[in-house]
């Protein structure tokens, strides 16, 4: 809840607890000029200290509160009086100048002499908390990168096992990098394990996909790797190491940091070797045109069991004059590559036709691209006119009607509350190729071509269980989807005549 700086935190608790800076300078033992330096925010409590100075602020501050003021403060952090009593909001206000004092843009960090008592004081200011341990790295990161300083870092952890805060941070870190990323080369290696089973398939592959396609610029590495399944690492190297251990439903019980180089470099190289060893990254990342000259588009199209996850409309139901109209504005100037386009133009009408197909549409998506025009073209962004959608959509109605082996579901819904905010995925599985969108924009068009046999099994499963078990998100009545599509595409045609009349008035 708190984005303030620790000094001004404590300010506002010694307000609203009608307490003075003198008051609080006895109770902790300091003498006041210390606590106006944390207040002002020219000095800060030692990081040694950090622990025992937030649990007594907060132990007195919760002590010296009357009826008005415990109210006040209740009110000032947005908690709910009848679930909070003394003792909760004691540990909520520890917690929040802990983390307050992690955020503060800091005079305190020095450099940690190695093998120094003082480096141990660095240690102990890790938390289990997920938020605050995320907090110290990404401070880690920052400081690194503003010095332009090329950097390695290597995640290793179960995801299987983690608990839904931690995979979330996992899911945000490509985000959290692409933000703060300056003129530093990034490069990041994530390593986990398929071993086990998976508790909740759908999100633990979403999340997956997510890391794989979006942010393309962020330079990261996924493998397959037998891992303790206990145990999480991230390692910036040369700069630190978080260690955590996990209970088995994926509690952190205990975590610690170092920056002790011997430390790091036995881990991270410990680490390296296993990879060279047994690691096997899950995907290659494929320029369009490269899956398009090379065959690897058109032998997703010939093979069998064919699946579609379509997160972004695309080339897919297209008709032959649209889909080489199209193919010529964004490659005619490659022949090869218009040979192949025409191949995998007749290969997909023959699929749509008269192949089984399982395809999974979110609604959004669909509405969205018919109001716009905006698709990607085998990745690339394009825009349509009015007609050259009317085509599209118009074709697509005509095959769900004629192939009775078309089996389609629109998504009305989130699979995954958590991830109800990001770009919707895309995914084309077959038996022996399975293909995900990287998320492009003018100068990256990619694909991510899945390599690892345990993770192509994973997405098989998470799209049959996306099919078969959650229809409380998924409208399955194809004549129903028929009409709504449609519906969408004449109620946009209205909306775009309309639009056209009043631009001649």
């Amino acid at each position: 809840m708190n984005n303030d700086t620790f000094g001004i935190l404590l300010d506002q608790l010694l307000y609203i607890s009608n307490q003075k800076k003198s008051t609080i300078a006895k109770e902790l033992g300091y003498d006041i000029s210390y606590i106006s330096k944390w207040i002002s925010g020219k000095n800060l409590p030692t990081s040694k200290n950090i622990n025992k100075v937030c649990k007594s602020i907060s132990n007195f501050i919760v002590k010296s509160l009357d009826t008005i003021s415990y109210e006040d403060m209740i009110n000032y952090f947005g908690l709910n009086i009848d679930e909070c009593d003394k003792e909760f909001l004691s540990k909520y206000i520890f917690r929040e100048l802990k983390e307050s004092y992690i955020k503060t843009p800091t005079k305190r960090v020095h450099k940690i002499p190695k093998d120094t008592q003082l480096e141990m004081n660095y240690n102990s200011l890790a938390s289990i908390n997920t938020k605050l341990r995320k907090l110290y790295l990404e401070n880690e990161m920052d400081i690194y990168m503003k010095e332009n300083k090329d950097i390695d870092i290597t995640i290793v952890a179960d995801l299987f096992r983690l608990n839904n805060s931690e995979k979330i941070s996992l899911s945000d870190m490509k985000k959290t990098i692409h933000n703060m990323k300056n003129n530093s080369n990034v490069r990041v290696k994530f390593i986990t394990s398929f071993m086990g089973k998976s508790k909740n398939i759908i999100m633990d592959s979403i999340l997956i996909i997510n890391m794989i396609s979006t942010h393309p610029e962020v330079n990261l590495e996924i493998y397959n790797c037998e891992i303790t399944s206990d145990a999480q690492f991230f390692i910036i190297k040369d700069r630190i190491i978080n260690s955590s251990i996990f209970t088995k439903d994926g509690k952190c019980i205990f975590s610690t940091l170092s920056k002790e180089k011997k430390t790091i470099d036995e881990l991270y190289y410990s680490i390296e070797d296993s990879l060279k060893l047994q690691g096997k990254p899950i995907y290659e990342r494929k320029m369009s045109t490269s899956i398009i000259k090379n065959n690897i588009y058109a032998q997703y199209i010939l093979g069998n069991d064919l699946k579609w996850l379509i997160g972004s409309m695309n080339e897919l139901f297209m008709p032959e004059e649209l889909f080489i109209e199209i193919s010529e504005s964004i490659f005619g100037e490659n022949k090869d590559i218009m040979d192949e386009l025409r191949k995998i133009n007749i290969f997909l009408n023959n699929k749509t036709y008269k192949s089984k197909l399982k395809v999974l549409i979110y609604e959004n998506e669909l509405r969205r691209y018919i109001s716009s025009g905006e698709l990607r073209f085998f990745n690339t962004p394009v825009k349509l006119s009015f007609k050259q959608i009317e085509k599209h959509i118009e074709y697509m109605v005509k095959i769900l009607k004629e192939n009775p082996y078309l089996n389609i579901k629109l998504i009305e819904g989130d699979f995954i509350n958590e991830f109800k905010d990001k770009l919707n995925p895309s995914m084309y599985l077959s038996k022996n190729v399975k293909l995900t969108t990287i998320n492009s924009n003018n100068f990256i068009n990619e694909y991510a071509v899945i390599a690892d046999n345990q993770f192509k099994s994973i997405c098989n499963n998470m799209f049959e269980e996306m099919w078969d078990n959650r229809n409380d998100v998924t409208l399955d009545n194809k004549e129903e989807i028929i009409e709504n599509i449609i519906e969408f595409l004449s109620y946009t045609k209205i909306v775009n005549e309309n639009f056209k009349k009043s631009m001649k008035q």
